[in-house]
């Protein structure tokens, strides 16, 4: 175990993972402030959460799970689901201090402009940790899951008729362009990971870029090999579609 003294002064961490044990508010706003781009940071704290972007909500006093990490990420977890309750991605600026005898914790992106403020009452321990990303290899590539609907049309549905592969629009490259069987246009979005809600933002937004320019209906379709629930919800009050498909069937297993 390391004290505030050991880490405080050093620009990049010395050691794999530090515990603090119920630092004062102001030992935990110095360390994050000078830490958080060096280490994934975990808090467990009585806190609260108030965010303010394209809505606004509060998350109320409890116990909460607290990460930041090195790229900006944020997460704020409670005892149930996978996904957190409020986060920011990757890109945003955490800045950390003390107001009125509690810890906030500031994370803030402009585009589009979004805040996540943290007031923690209690800490009952901070844990900073070196991690370092593993190589990470992908079995299948997304190429070779359009081939494969290419080669099994009905696979997205019976009528399915691929049309054109990489099409280009402003907004990016489909990855699929096809009809269905009443001649609506279908844009085919795949993604070799579980798909999230940044996911279906991006096929919203060749939707949208679609039906712009045309009389037709045009449907968006996700393919990947599954989905988050949070990007599930997202994905029905959009009107889209999810198929789930499975590595294996690529390989022929």
């Amino acid at each position: 175990m390391h004290t505030l003294d050991d880490l405080i002064e050093v620009e990049k961490p010395r050691n794999k993972y530090v515990i603090m044990e119920e630092p004062s508010k102001d030992e935990a706003a110095e360390f994050i402030k000078r830490n958080w781009r060096h280490f994934v940071i975990l808090l467990f704290a009585f806190s609260r959460v108030k965010y303010e972007g394209r809505a606004a909500s509060e998350l109320s006093w409890n116990d909460h799970i607290i990460i930041l990490k090195p790229d900006g990420t944020l997460l704020v977890h409670g005892p149930e689901k996978r996904e957190p309750i409020n986060w920011q991605p990757p890109g945003s600026i955490l800045t950390s201090f003390v107001k009125e005898g509690k810890l906030i914790i500031r994370s803030r992106r402009y585009r589009p402009r979004e805040v996540v403020l943290i007031e923690c009452e209690d800490i009952y321990v901070l844990i900073a940790m070196d991690t370092r990303s593993g190589e990470f290899r992908m079995f299948k590539s997304e190429a070779q899951m359009v081939d494969y609907v290419m080669k099994n049309p009905d696979f997205i549905e019976e009528g399915f008729i691929p049309v054109i592969r990489e099409y280009r629009t402003r907004f990016g490259i489909i990855d699929l362009f096809g009809r269905d069987k009443e001649n609506n246009i279908v844009v085919c979005e795949f993604k070799r990971r579980i798909a999230d809600i940044q996911d279906v933002a991006q096929l919203a937004l060749y939707v949208d870029a679609i039906q712009k320019n045309s009389k037709c209906k045009v449907r968006g379709i996700l393919v990947a090999p599954g989905i988050t629930d949070m990007a599930l919800i997202a994905l029905k009050e959009k009107n889209l579609e999810f198929r789930r498909l499975d590595p294996n069937k690529i390989m022929g297993r």
